[in-house]
């Protein structure tokens, strides 16, 4: 009996303590993310309004006319006009067209690294 509760407990304990990641795909969803729980966000619905506690891992965003507020370790749009304020992001990498994003500092890197290959993008540090 105490080793079937030991095993009980310990499932109890891992599947609390178990990491999801948040995939929104509808459009016009608006949702706060609790980064230290769900550290990958995944944006593919249009007009999403989201933001970030803590600092999430990373953040993909292929949908359009998104608003994005919070941190991430790293950043990856492929959408199209989307607005993205980071408070911190060690990578920002962005393949798709006339998105504003602007970062405050690194999270965890000396130097945030940046990567835009789209047309009419504006990535900036924000003081």
């Amino acid at each position: 009996k105490i080793t079937l509760l030991a095993a009980t407990l310990s499932l109890t304990v891992a599947a609390a303590t178990a990491r999801a990641d948040v995939n929104l795909v509808d459009n016009d969803q608006k949702v706060t993310v609790d980064c230290a729980r769900d550290k990958a966000v995944n944006i593919a619905g249009n007009k999403a309004n989201v933001t970030l506690t803590g600092t999430c891992e990373m953040i993909n965003i292929s949908g359009n006319e998104a608003t994005v507020k919070g941190s991430a370790l790293h950043v990856q749009v492929s959408g199209n006009d989307n607005t993205i304020a980071l408070d911190a992001a060690d990578h920002i990498m962005v393949s798709g067209n006339k998105n504003t994003i602007t970062y405050k500092k690194a999270a965890k890197a000396k130097k945030t690294a940046v990567m835009n290959s789209g047309t009419d993008n504006k990535v900036s540090l924000k003081k």
